[in-house]
């Protein structure tokens, strides 16, 4: 568990038309106390994205809680979420207050919302439903007036029919949902990213200012970062400090990023290459909607949510479409 004391806004360096909607999305949420579900990969930056949820709401001088729910041992979530009282267990030899009482006037973020095993997801639904709790061994009820936000790199609405994930707790966190594309679909980013990232660790490191070549940022442009965002923060941080010259050339590249490698989805296709289709003249349309519809599902790792929005649909048709896909195979 940790807090964000400062109010310091958090910083989304971004230019896409993505990415500027979905900031003025967080300024207009933040203004009220909605509770919020932001899904993406790894490393799109979910948590800053929580930060400027709360540094737009009314409660930013209070500090954030921020708990990631697939670090706690299963036998220790529901002191971490609800506290206990002294003698509560052993080693109970004081009382402690959850996470929930902390962020009390404030935001709680539970990051990584899908590793909660389901014992803990029936105790956490009663608190988000009633808006209190009592600590273990505590017979008194807690209210508590808080924000929630959540945030997952799994497709919840997968789990829940997969029966890992409960349906009521997860309609009771999708209130708003919002999706950070990977940085695949934004990498007219990359430069803005490199640059400040390289400013970044110039200043922490102290070292003098270089430049990357043009032909670095060119691979890097062509590389999809399956890590997104935090992976090419480490490989700027790597090619500044192994550098010794001037300017940050190709050769100093991780190999992955030189290869131009991808390994998003672990996907390959015979008939595609990177963002593209190869479909034979003659193909009846009904294929054709068929294959676009599966290979946009692995470009973006089965988020649904996110491939309607690429196809044009809603969510539902796509759905419609892919329940008459399921029926016809098993016919």
């Amino acid at each position: 568990m940790k807090s964000e004391s400062s109010p310091q806004k958090p910083v989304m360096i971004s230019q896409s038309p993505l990415m500027v909607e979905l900031n003025h999305k967080a300024k207009l949420i933040g203004r009220t106390n909605a509770t919020v579900l932001i899904t993406g990969e790894n490393g799109t930056g979910k948590e800053v994205m929580a930060r400027m949820l709360h540094y737009f709401g009314s409660s930013k001088e209070n500090p954030m809680i921020a708990v990631n729910c697939g670090a706690i041992p299963s036998d220790l979530v529901e002191s971490e979420l609800f506290g206990h009282e002294r003698g509560a267990f052993t080693g109970a030899f004081e009382q402690k207050k959850g996470c929930f009482e902390l962020a009390d006037n404030s935001t709680l973020f539970l990051d990584e919302i899908g590793e909660m095993s389901l014992s803990a997801q029936v105790k956490l639904l009663r608190a988000v439903e009633v808006g209190s709790f009592r600590r273990i061994g505590g017979r008194e009820e807690i209210n508590v007036n808080l924000r929630l936000i959540s945030a997952t790199n799994k497709v919840l609405c997968d789990q829940v029919k997969s029966g890992s994930f409960r349906e009521d707790l997860y309609y009771r966190l999708n209130v708003v949902e919002l999706y950070l594309p990977p940085l695949r679909h934004r990498k007219e980013d990359i430069p803005l990213l490199v640059d400040f990232y390289k400013n970044h660790y110039e200043e922490e490191y102290k070292l003098e200012p270089v430049t990357f070549s043009t032909e670095s940022i060119e691979l890097m442009m062509a590389y999809d970062w399956p890590g997104n965002v935090r992976e090419l923060k480490n490989t700027v941080e790597r090619c500044l400090v192994l550098n010794e010259k001037a300017e940050i050339d190709s050769a100093s590249l991780p190999d992955s990023v030189k290869a131009k490698r991808s390994f998003v989805s672990g996907y390959t296709s015979s008939n595609s290459t990177k963002g593209f289709i190869n479909i034979p003249v003659g193909t009846p349309l009904e294929e054709v909607e068929r294959r676009v519809i599966n290979e946009t599902l692995s470009s973006v790792d089965n988020n649904k949510t996110e491939a309607a929005k690429l196809l044009g649909f809603a969510r539902k048709t796509l759905h419609n479409k892919l329940d008459r896909y399921a029926k016809e195979n098993y016919a």
